[in-house]
């Protein structure tokens, strides 16, 4: 090695020393912002490790999409017709039936809908004990009380408990965790609610 080319290497040592550097980084993230960013269950797409007709429809349940749900199970089932029991749980969760009288039909309905898709449901009861029967449900949207539905004038709500979520019409097929769900409900302030997991109904 020369003399002069010596003394410029010991010249430039930093910048060559930087750029380096900056190829090892660049060479350990992919090159591509998109290389590391992580894979998000998405309703169009599972992510790429799953990118299945299962796996569009395991991530369909999990973020609670009951359209994305039926349309993944037709197309896996290379069905044209929807099933009875397809038909009562996306039905199970119509605004109609957040009213009173309704729970065991929606309950029953949503159970059978989550053992067809190898879920592991179970039925869970909630009870107002005090001087009223009376049992609301506050809707809430954005972090804003909207309204509060009646659930029940006798006392009684039953709803599907899976996991730490309980879903019912009132949340929809993404259900709520189980505090949440009872912090939304609602009696007389002289009674309380106490909740308990059920085999059958």
């Amino acid at each position: 090695m020369s003399q002069r080319v010596r003394w410029v290497l010991r010249r430039s040592w930093p910048a060559v020393l930087v750029v380096l550097l900056f190829c090892r980084v660049a060479g350990a993230h992919g090159g591509s912002p998109a290389s590391h960013v992580p894979a998000l269950v998405s309703s169009s797409s599972p992510g790429p490790q799953d990118d299945t007709i299962l796996g569009r429809l395991k991530a369909c349940l999990l973020m609670g999409d009951m359209q994305c749900v039926v349309t993944q199970y037709m197309a896996l089932n290379d069905l044209g017709r929807m099933p009875g029991w397809l038909v009562a749980f996306q039905n199970a969760f119509a605004i109609a039936n957040r009213r009173a009288g309704e729970c065991e039909r929606v309950a029953r309905a949503i159970h059978q809908g989550l053992l067809e898709f190898a879920q592991k449901p179970a039925f869970i009861r909630f009870s107002v004990q005090g001087e009223t029967q009376l049992l609301g449900f506050d809707v809430v949207e954005n972090g804003i009380l909207v309204k509060n539905l009646q659930v029940s004038t006798t006392g009684y709500h039953v709803a599907v408990k899976l996991g730490d979520r309980v879903i019912d019409a009132y949340t929809g097929l993404a259900g709520l965790p189980l505090h949440e769900y009872m912090a939304r409900l609602t009696t007389d302030g002289k009674s309380q609610v106490i909740q308990q997991v059920v085999e059958a109904l």
